[in-house]
């Protein structure tokens, strides 16, 4: 029994090894295997500070875009797509379809255009929080990315009455 035991053990340290050793690696130069960034992006990696429970955090990615507007409310829509980098296992994201900017009809009294930050509807929803992995997500060029980071409170339980 105890050589089944001692047995099991090594079996499993020899399982954790080859993680060990990709973490390690990761450490040395944690952006060399994700790609660079095509023409007409840009890659922006963003490393989230260490959490007591991260089970509990969620990240959202919001990208912006500068534009000229009156009053009128603006909205732009982009399709966000999520990318496993092969042989590792991480994802990164990428913007790669945005629309035209729409907006509001309504009659602007001044009529006056103000340069504002708009930002981008996508289809991605929230990102499990990961301090240990950066962030990685190519926008285009004229895009800045900001993100959000929520928490949870305790959670309730809902009665049947």
């Amino acid at each position: 029994m105890l050589i089944r035991k001692q047995f099991l053990l090594l079996l499993s340290m020899c399982y954790l090894i080859p993680l060990y050793h990709a973490s390690a690696n990761l450490g040395k130069n944690q952006l060399s295997i994700w790609p660079k960034a095509e023409k007409g992006y840009q890659r922006i990696v963003i490393q989230l500070p260490p959490l007591s429970n991260e089970y509990n955090a969620r990240v959202e990615l919001i990208p912006q875009k500068k534009i000229k507007s009156d009053c009128n409310t603006v909205i732009i829509h982009g399709h966000m797509t999520t990318q496993t980098i092969q042989g590792w296992g991480y994802d990164f994201y990428r913007l790669d379809r945005i629309s035209k900017p729409a907006s509001t009809l309504m009659a602007c009294p001044q009529n006056i255009k103000q340069e504002k930050q708009v930002s981008i509807t996508t289809n991605l929803t929230f990102i499990n929080y990961n301090s240990k992995l950066p962030l990685v997500v190519y926008v285009p060029d004229d895009i800045t990315l900001a993100y959000r980071i929520w928490t949870s409170s305790s959670m309730h339980q809902a009665r049947n009455k």
